[in-house]
């Protein structure tokens, strides 16, 4: 993987990721009309909401994207905060998701290993949130 230096570069690399992953995303406008600490990235695919705040250089998110990432997991869906340690979990993350999905959609039962895979990521991409 290419060194990351800055939050752009991380969010050029969310970007990709979820181009390749055919999710449909947007990046909310952070201004002061919108709701307070709404994520970098809000995607859907396959019914699924995710939200993606993106860091850098040790950054940790604020109390208010600590608390939009919280509400996210509390509706069910799913809250990350990526930086450069974590480009490649939320890669896996992707990757045990589409393979997932595509199992479902055959009426079969995805393998235990994409379940694991899944929730390991999860557990590494949710350790600042409550």
């Amino acid at each position: 993987m290419a060194k990351f230096t800055t939050e752009k570069d991380v969010k050029r690399q969310v970007k990709n990721l979820l181009n390749k992953h055919n999710w449909f995303w947007w990046m909310p406008a952070a201004n002061g009309y919108g709701k307070s600490g709404v994520s970098d990235f809000c995607a859907v695919k396959a019914g699924v909401f995710l939200g993606v705040e993106t860091k850098a250089n040790k950054n940790k998110p604020t109390a208010n994207q600590i608390a939009f990432l919280t509400s996210i997991q509390t509706e069910g869906c799913f809250g990350f905060v990526v930086n450069e340690e974590r480009v490649d979990v939320l890669r896996q993350w992707l990757e045990a998701f589409d393979q997932s999905v595509d199992y479902v959609s055959k009426k079969q039962v995805p393998p235990d290993e994409a379940g694991a895979l899944l929730i390991d990521c999860m557990r590494v991409m949710t350790q600042e949130l409550p």
